[in-house]
């Protein structure tokens, strides 16, 4: 998946996964993406743990909202456009529900650097994580 920055962040190196058009957040990254495009047939066989990577992100921007499944819309989740990092990637907080759902694919960028990780959160710097924010936020509202 692609990233839009606007000038102040055009230092700032960053991907973005899950951010679909469907999620309804007022910017998307370049180019926007379908959540139909991205579903599997099948789980990763490692879906608990990839999870389990996605939902120990750094927490940028916490919304308390209830959000509906796009795919199944009698389903919600909670706080699902709480925006989420581990420094180099930024995600939905929903999109952790998605992939263990509906089996919905990760970049394989992002599901590669997961995996070489052994599926453990780095440690990222706190300016990072400021600046991250800030272009978070850009993103989100």
């Amino acid at each position: 998946m692609g990233y839009l920055l606007a000038p102040e962040y055009r230092e700032l190196t960053v991907r973005t996964a899950g951010m679909f058009v469907e999620l309804g957040q007022t910017r998307h990254p370049e180019p926007p993406q379908s959540i139909a495009d991205h579903i599997g047939p099948e789980p990763l066989e490692d879906a608990d743990l990839v999870t389990q990577y996605l939902d120990n992100g750094y927490v940028l921007i916490d919304m308390m909202d209830i959000q509906r499944d796009v795919l199944d819309p009698e389903q919600e989740i909670l706080s699902g456009s709480s925006i989420l990092t581990d420094g180099g990637w930024l995600w939905r907080q929903d999109l952790s529900y998605y992939v263990r759902r509906h089996h919905v694919a990760l970049p394989p960028d992002l599901l590669a650097t997961i995996r070489r990780r052994h599926y453990a959160m780095p440690s990222v710097e706190e300016d990072r994580l400021i600046a991250l924010t800030d272009y978070a936020e850009d993103l989100a509202f």
